[in-house]
Formats: C-alpha cells, structure tokens, sequence
C-alpha cells in the first residue's frame, strides 16, 4: 500500500519556506522582506536592504509568487509579444532585449508569431485578451491593422508598437530609422560609381519598407545617368525564397543591375542563391547591401554589407516603453526611432574595379 507523504512534523520532512524566515533571517520587518523581492515595490526601500533579503531568500531557497503579488495589483505580471516570422534571426535578439527589461520588473514574455496573417494576428491578440496581458508589444503590423488592436484598447491594455508602424493610429512606437538607412544604402552604391542600380522590395503593406524604399531613392538622387531596374513586383514575405524570386525575376530583364538592395538581410541572402545559380559572383559581378545586419550577416560568403538595426537594443526600449504605460495608462502615444548605421563589408565594391583587377 503507498505510503501518505509525511507531514512537516514526521522526522525527515522539510517545512516549506515562507517570506516569515526570509524577514527573520535578514533582520527585517516581514512587509519589508515583500518589498524587496517584488520588482515593482523595491525601488521603495534601500539598496542595502534589498540586496540583504534577496541574499537571505536564496540562502534558504525561498522563492517569491510575483504573479500572486501582481494579481493583488490587478495585475496578470504578463505582456503579450506578437512577431511576424520566428525564422527572422533579428527576433531573437529583439526578444532577447525586451525580456530582459520585462524580467528585471517581474514581468514575463508570451510569445507568438502572426505569419504575416491578418487573421492569425488577430487570433493571437484575442489570446492575448482572454490571457488578461497587462499590456501587448507587435512587431508584426501591416498597414490597415491598427482595427485589430481596438479590443485591446477598449479594455485599457496597453499597446507599443516595434519596428512597423502605424502613421497616425496614436500607438507608442519604437523604430528604426527606417528613411536614414535607405538613404545610406542609396548613397554607398551611388558613391561607388554605380549607374545601374536595382532594389529588392519587401511587402508594400509594411511601414518599415516603405520608408527603406524611399530612403533609398533620395540617397541614389543625384546620380548622373544612373538607371533604375527594379521589377515592378515585391516580397509576398520578406523572407529568402521571395528575395531569391526577386532576383531571378531583376537577372532575367535585359539589363543587369551592378548594385541590389534588399530591404533586409534574408532576402540578401536569397539574392546570393540567385547569383549562385547565374554563374556570377558577389561583388565581382553585382554589389549586394542588405538590411538589419543579423547575426548571419557576418558569416556570409562575401560578408554583407548592411544597415545595422540594433534589434536587442531595440528590444530593450520597447520593454521601457511598455513597463512606463503599465504604469500610468494615461502617457501619450510618442515615437521613438533608434538611428541608423551603415556596416560596409566584402559584398559591395566599386563599380567595375573587381573587372580591372582580373583584366590587368
């Protein structure tokens, strides 16, 4: 016959550890001792104190319910995080950066992936709802779906956007700017003495692309003679297979493009497949820029040259952003855009130098 567990009494059984012997042990008022292991409320007392109950807490194993303590506050402890696409490297790092901001103030991350579907956006947000999210971070916006967020709205959650926008819908937005880097893209090529550029497009329906695309049509301004051969078409995704789609498509018209920008770095990547499979070589044949610089970026054969988005960093304002709104609800709708940088690397080269060399 099994055997009862024993109870705390019985010789062997170990009685659970409260927040009483956490305040015992560090010398502390027991309401203290809460304080100073609840992120929210430890900004209230010294540093020395909390630095000595969390000491204690550990010394005895003791391990505080902050989801208890926020649902005293009205509080879930949770926020909602919808990104468009898992396999998109710069996530991981925008994740990486905002959990910890959330982590460090007891909150924890739920995250999903939209696809880049409206109805899978919308699901998840209503998931987010009946999970009662103190609050929603979306990286995964299109244009025209500031509507899906208007539940969340109705019921005081607030909501940040990253990375894509949505002009004039009154979100809290963290960016990129998105306008600079295109321009700084535009400018690299054209200041190699490229005349025959082509740009690689992500979906039109996406505020960041948009604002690339036109970013890099005044940074090629200017430029004598330069050709423009970009296809009349763009990313369905903005994800490998359609950057190498794209290229297949741009090789096949009857003049090549020197130069491609692709409005980030995995379409880059299948703009290289597609080189690949013509026979030419980067940058000998055509000079590549690429956008976000993820962490592959670096290790690519040549190393792409790209305008680097400081995802983790990204992440991390999103987490202030957010945390301030739980805060107080009442704070405008600002927006705030990190600035952009160009990382030159191997895949771009002055127009026709790689030619000469090989010739002479």
């Amino acid at each position: 016959m099994a055997q009862p567990p024993p109870k705390p009494s019985q010789p062997g059984a170990r009685a659970p550890v409260s927040l009483r012997d956490v305040a015992d042990l560090a010398q502390v008022h027991i309401s203290t001792a809460s304080r100073a292991l609840d992120p929210a409320q430890a900004g209230r007392i010294s540093a020395a104190t909390v630095k000595r109950v969390r000491a204690a807490a550990s010394k005895i194993g003791y391990t505080p319910d902050l989801v208890a303590a926020g649902l005293k506050r009205g509080r879930t402890q949770s926020v909602g995080v919808v990104v468009a696409d898992f396999d998109n490297p710069y996530n991981g790092l925008l994740i990486r950066g905002l959990s910890r901001v959330l982590e460090a103030q007891g909150f924890v991350a739920v995250v999903a992936e939209s696809a880049e579907q409206r109805t899978r956006l919308a699901a998840v947000l209503d998931h987010f709802t009946a999970r009662r999210v103190d609050a929603v971070v979306s990286t995964a916006a299109h244009l025209g779906d500031a509507d899906l967020f208007a539940p969340l709205i109705a019921r005081q959650i607030p909501v940040v956007l990253g990375v894509r926008g949505l002009p004039a819908s009154g979100f809290a937005t963290v960016l990129h700017d998105d306008f600079r880097g295109g321009e700084l893209a535009g400018a690299h090529l054209r200041e190699l003495g490229h005349t025959v550029v082509a740009r690689l497009r992500g979906p039109v329906d996406i505020d960041s692309f948009i604002r690339r695309d036109a970013g890099f049509n005044a940074g090629i301004a200017g430029a004598e003679q330069l050709v423009d051969v970009t296809i009349d078409d763009c990313a369905s995704i903005p994800d490998i297979a359609e950057g190498r789609r794209l290229m297949e498509a741009t090789l096949a018209q009857r003049q090549r493009p020197t130069a491609v920008f692709a409005h980030n770095d995995v379409m880059a990547v299948g703009v290289l497949q597609a080189m690949e499979g013509a026979g030419l070589r980067c940058p000998r044949d055509i000079s590549v820029v690429g956008y976000n610089d993820v962490p592959l970026s670096s290790h690519l054969s040549p190393p792409l040259t790209t305008v680097r988005l400081p995802s983790e960093l990204l992440g991390r304002r999103l987490g202030e952003t957010l945390l301030a709104r739980i805060e107080d609800p009442s704070l405008p709708g600002e927006e705030l855009r990190l600035p952009a940088e160009l990382v030159i690397r191997r895949s771009t080269a002055r127009a026709g130098a790689a030619r000469r060399t090989r010739s002479g």
